[in-house]
């Protein structure tokens, strides 16, 4: 509990007023420390006991500091500030308090100033990963995306961009990053909220870093959780941020990490809908047109090897379903080998028991993807699963689901929306019937060929072993091939 304040000056009329609703609204919250307020308010508890002192009228940034750390209306408390200052005109001493950096503090992170005149500084910072400089369309979304941040209003509302397992959803939202980075001049936050285990990374851990990151110094970040995002959301709604959280799970866990900001944007990629958070804008992305995919492969590898060969193109694009991730992976094959023919790799992926292991350059595969998703669902839906892989078909719908897994219509309905929460499953266009790719039927068939219950988890390994076979035969065939090339 603080101490008792001093006797306020009345004097000084109106600000002597002003201070005493500053120490009325402190006794409400509680009556906290100025050290405790310090805190939170990101000044020295010097510079907030003379705001509620009455000598003088304290800043505008110091009073609504003081304000937000005790639970305050920043509204209404900055325009009774603004007709205070009014009614004294040039004679109120209204100077800029700084805010004292502690002779115990630690040095300030990296980005962060301290002036001589005790002044913190908030670093700008810059955590968006690199994006793709072979980002091609999605022109009609991303306007669609930019005319949503950029519309008036008293506070800025999430952007939600869903889409399955490999449609370029953080590419997207890096893309959109770049188009309206102008209007965020205060810097951009990035955390990846995918993590591994089931849960996740936690809100605490994540805006723990962000604060680091925005420059407030350990020693000012509250040890309470709900003050820490407080600390946060009060930052936010100073600043003109833009903040991407990617992979996003559930509603609950990126619930905390949205808060009431007039000039920050916040924008979620997930393959969920997240459907329980309200006052949400919302992208849904689909895979690529055939256009989209001819001209990213063309990009990668070249338009001229795809002017060359554009049916064999075209045939790569269908075989991978027009999925960005798919289109990426195999271009980059192409390109890393000018002298095959695209026809080729096309020969390679019409092979669907094999199509899997040809989607994976580096340590990058679709079949992770996929795996990293099934192993997150129940064993019902698994089954589910195991049912697309098995009809082979492009498309299902709840009524074949339920008689094929003996459950009811409604209760196959709700299994199938999972699943495309899960990323494995999209919507059709035509009504009740969802499509299942030429991928997710290829993976579905390779968990169905694996023994046992815990099929989704056969080690990497094995997978690796038999693509290390399957090269071994490609490679043996390229140099038999007219004009192959011997490979060393």
């Amino acid at each position: 509990m603080g101490r008792p304040e001093r006797p306020l000056d009345g004097s000084t009329g109106p600000i002597a007023a002003f201070a005493h609703d500053l120490r009325v609204l402190r006794n409400r919250a509680g009556n906290p420390s100025y050290r405790e307020l310090a805190r939170t308010a990101l000044f020295a508890p010097s510079v907030l006991s003379s705001a509620a002192s009455g000598h003088r009228l304290p800043t505008l940034a110091v009073t609504l500091a003081f304000v937000s750390a005790c639970g305050g209306d920043r509204a209404a408390w900055e325009r009774r500030w603004r007709s205070v200052a009014g009614q004294q005109g040039g004679g109120a001493e209204v100077r800029e308090e700084r805010a004292s950096v502690p002779q115990q503090a630690e040095a300030p992170p990296d980005g962060v100033h301290a002036l001589a005149s005790g002044v913190i500084r908030l670093a700008r910072p810059a955590q968006l990963p690199m994006g793709s400089r072979t980002f091609v369309g999605r022109e009609g979304d991303l306007a669609d995306a930019a005319k949503m941040i950029g519309a008036s209003g008293p506070v800025k509302v999430p952007l939600l961009v869903s889409g399955p397992i490999g449609v370029g959803k953080t590419a997207f939202a890096l893309r959109l990053a770049e188009e309206v980075a102008a209007d965020f001049p205060d810097g951009q936050l990035y955390a990846d909220l995918g993590g591994s285990g089931t849960g996740g990374r936690s809100a605490n851990g994540i805006v723990r870093g962000f604060l680091r990151a925005l420059g407030v110094p350990a020693h000012l970040v509250p040890d309470d959780p709900m003050q820490r995002i407080g600390l946060y959301r009060s930052l936010l709604a100073e600043r003109r941020l833009f903040v991407l959280l990617s992979g996003v799970r559930d509603e609950g866990q990126v619930r905390p990490l949205l808060g009431q900001a007039p000039h920050s944007q916040v924008v979620v990629t997930s393959r969920a809908r997240l459907l329980g958070l309200e006052d949400t804008n919302r992208v849904e992305l689909d895979t690529f047109s055939r256009k989209e995919s001819m001209a990213l492969i063309g990009r990668i590898a070249g338009p001229a090897r795809v002017r060359a060969e554009h049916d064999a193109t075209d045939m790569i694009a269908e075989l991978c379903g027009d999925l960005p991730l798919a289109i990426n992976i195999v271009g980059r094959k192409i390109a890393a080998r000018p002298e095959w023919a695209i026809a080729y790799t096309a020969g390679q992926l019409a092979d669907r028991e094999r199509l899997m292991d040809s989607l994976c350059v580096g340590d990058v595969n679709v079949r992770d993807r996929f795996i990293a998703a099934y192993e997150q669902l129940s064993p019902t839906e698994r089954e589910a699963i195991h049912h697309f892989g098995q009809t082979g078909a492009g498309w299902t719908t709840s009524i074949g689901v339920a008689a094929a897994m003996g459950i009811m219509i409604e209760t196959a309905d709700e299994l199938l929306e999972s699943v495309v929460d899960a990323g494995l499953l999209q919507r059709a266009n035509v009504a009740g019937r969802y499509a299942v790719s030429r991928l997710v039927s290829a993976f579905a068939s390779e968990r169905r060929r694996e023994p046992g219950p815990f099929a989704a988890a056969v080690p990497m390994a094995g997978h690796r072993a038999r693509k290390n076979a399957f090269e071994s035969l490609r490679h043996e065939a390229v140099r038999t091939l007219p004009g192959g090339s011997s490979e060393g």
